[in-house]
């Protein structure tokens, strides 16, 4: 008679569940997803807008090279210029000074036309009748010289100095000279256009109000 095999199964091991593990991991998921759903939130919230690579002063032309595309969160209640209309502003004229690095905003860039009473004219000057280092949107006065053999006092019949804006940085000539552009009042463009092609005219630059 055979004797009885003795059964040499290993017993069965009960594996112990650690709920502090099992809570960590469901806690693990759920930020996880909270975490995604942000970053999902945050991207989709995120507006592709302009900025200036350098300062753009006022009256100076835009140009590609001067803008760049970055992305702001949404709903920041910025007044931006989205990136859509980068090409719509390639040409057009800085209404106010534009520091660099910061966000274009609407309305301060347009198409430079001249308001309503206003004149450009241009100017040339010889070295000495101007300040050096003046930045376009420049506040100045237009002060008129007396011509040679006049007398002293016929200084009194010359018109008044005119208030003007420089609308681009001089443009420096070959002589020395620079010629500069500049935007007065209409009723008084006649005699400074006049008096600086006679080479009587000397620009005086101006704190504006509120600097």
């Amino acid at each position: 008679m055979t004797p009885p095999t003795p059964d040499v199964r290993r017993p069965r091991l009960r594996l112990r569940r650690n709920p502090t593990w099992l809570l960590a991991g469901v806690l693990a998921v759920c930020l996880g997803g909270l975490a995604s759903a942000y970053l999902f939130m945050s991207a989709a919230a995120s507006e592709q807008v302009l900025r200036t690579n350098r300062t753009i002063y006022r009256g100076e032309v835009v140009a590609a090279a001067d803008l760049s595309v970055v992305s702001v969160g949404g709903g920041a209640g910025l007044r931006t210029i989205p990136a859509g209309d980068l090409d719509s502003l390639i040409g057009q004229v800085a209404l106010v000074d534009l520091p660099g690095g910061s966000l274009v905003v609407s309305d301060a860039v347009g198409d430079g036309g001249l308001a309503a009473g206003e004149s450009r004219v241009g100017v040339r000057l010889e070295a000495g009748r101007y300040p050096t280092g003046l930045l376009p949107g420049t506040a100045v006065l237009v002060v008129a010289l007396p011509a040679d053999g006049l007398a002293t006092d016929a200084a009194a019949l010359l018109p008044a100095s005119v208030p003007a804006t420089l609308v681009a940085a001089p443009a420096a000539q070959p002589d020395g000279s620079v010629v500069v552009d500049l935007t007065l009042a209409a009723d008084q463009a006649e005699a400074v256009s006049r008096l600086a092609a006679a080479g009587r005219v000397t620009l005086v630059e101006q704190q504006e109000a509120g600097r």
